[in-house]
C-alpha cells in the first residue's frame, strides 16, 4: 500500500474525502474544503473519528492510501461530541463513548470487532487528586472532564460500588489548573491526560497530584477489561453501510494500523511532546478486537452504571 503521512484531525489528504472537525465547542460538524473555507457537511458516508492519539491505529489504513475514498467524509471531535453527532444523524458510523452508545441503543446498531480497550492500565483516563486514598475524597468536589461519557460514569462506578465514597461532581473543560482552583481532583481523558500523566507536573495550590489510572482500577477490581469506546452505525443506515463496503474498510486500516504502531509513535509523538516511544508503549496497551472478555466486562459496566439497561436491545450490524 502506499502512504504518505496524515495527521488525524489536523490534515487530509489532497484528493481524498474532505473532512470535517467538531471541535469540543461547536454543536454541529463543519466541512472542511481544500481551500481553508467551509460548508455545512452533505455527506455520502459521515465516518466519526476521536480526535485522540488512541484512535489512530483503526484510522491508520484510511488516512495513508493514497487511492482516493470520494464516498467518505471523516469527522473528528471529542467523544461527547461525536455521540451527539451520530445521535443527531449528523454522522453515518463512528467511535462512540461505551456509555453513550447503550444509552441510545435502539437508535444504533453495533460493529463487530472494533473498540478502544484497555485490559489494565491506560494512561489517557486518569484522576489526578490531592489525595492519596480514596476515602478521602467522600464529601469533597471532583471536577470531570466534559468530553467524555464512559470515563465519567466508570468514575462515578468506581467511587460508588469500590470505594464507597460520596463526593460532589463538577462538569467542567479538562484544565487541571483551573480544575484544582475550585475541586480537590479531576478528571481528565485523552491526549490530555496523556501528556499531563507523562509530566506529573506540581499545580499551582495543590502541589504534584497523586494520579489514579481507572484502567488500572476497573481491571484490578473486577479482573475484566474496560471497554472506553465501539463503532458504532444509525439503525437507519445500516442496510447501506453494509453494501458500502465500510466495514471491510475499516477492518483492513486497522490491521494496517496495529502493523505500524511504532510509525504511529513517530508521526504522532512530536505533536504532543511526547517521545515515540512513550507513544508506541501507550498504544500497545489497548486493544480494538471486542472480544469476548472485552464483551464481559463491557456488560457489567453497563449494569453497574445503566441498571435498567437490557443486554438483549443491543443489535449488531
Amino acid at each position: 500500500m502506499n502512504k504518505t503521512k496524515r495527521n488525524v484531525g489536523t490534515y487530509l489528504a489532497p484528493g481524498r474525502a474532505q473532512g470535517i472537525y467538531l471541535s469540543p465547542r461547536q454543536g454541529s460538524p463543519t466541512m472542511l474544503r481544500p481551500d481553508g473555507s467551509t460548508r455545512p457537511s452533505i455527506a455520502t458516508l459521515s465516518l466519526g473519528i476521536f480526535s485522540y492519539l488512541n484512535i489512530q491505529p483503526v484510522y491508520y489504513g484510511l488516512l495513508h492510501e493514497v487511492e482516493k475514498h470520494d464516498n467518505i467524509n471523516l469527522v473528528m471531535g471529542v467523544p461527547t461530541r461525536l455521540n451527539a453527532a451520530l445521535l443527531r444523524g449528523d454522522v453515518d458510523l463512528s467511535c462512540v463513548s461505551g456509555y453513550a452508545y447503550a444509552e441510545h441503543c435502539s437508535e444504533f446498531r453495533l460493529l463487530p470487532h472494533l473498540s478502544i480497550s484497555a485490559p489494565g492500565a491506560v494512561e489517557s483516563v486518569l484522576l489526578f487528586s490531592r489525595y492519596d486514598d480514596w476515602g478521602a475524597l467522600d464529601g469533597k468536589k471532583i471536577a470531570m472532564t466534559n468530553h467524555s461519557a464512559s470515563a465519567v460514569n466508570l468514575l462515578r462506578v468506581l467511587c460508588k460500588h469500590r470505594y464507597h465514597v460520596e463526593p460532589h461532581f463538577v462538569t467542567m473543560p479538562p484544565d487541571l489548573d483551573a480544575m484544582f482552583a475550585s475541586c480537590d481532583a479531576a478528571l481528565v481523558i485523552g491526549d490530555t491526560a496523556l501528556v499531563e500523566g507523562n509530566l506529573r507536573r506540581e499545580i499551582a495550590g495543590a502541589g504534584r497530584p497523586t494520579i489514579f489510572d481507572l484502567g488500572q482500577e476497573w481491571v484490578e477490581w473486577t479482573g475484566l477489561p474496560f471497554v472506553f469506546g465501539v463503532w458504532a452505525a444509525r439503525a437507519d443506515r445500516a442496510e447501506e453501510l453494509r453494501r458500502s463496503g465500510v466495514l471491510e474498510q475499516l477492518y483492513r486500516s486497522k490491521a494496517e494500523g496495529l502493523a505500524h504502531i511504532d510509525d504511529i509513535g513517530r508521526e504522532q509523538g512530536p505533536g504532543l511532546g511526547l517521545s515515540s516511544e512513550v507513544c508506541a508503549h501507550y498504544l500497545r496497551q489497548m486493544t480494538y478486537d471486542l472480544s469476548d472478555a472485552d464483551l464481559q466486562g463491557w456488560r457489567l459496566f453497563l449494569e453497574l452504571s445503566l441498571p435498567n439497561l437490557r443486554w438483549n436491545n443491543i443489535r449488531w450490524l
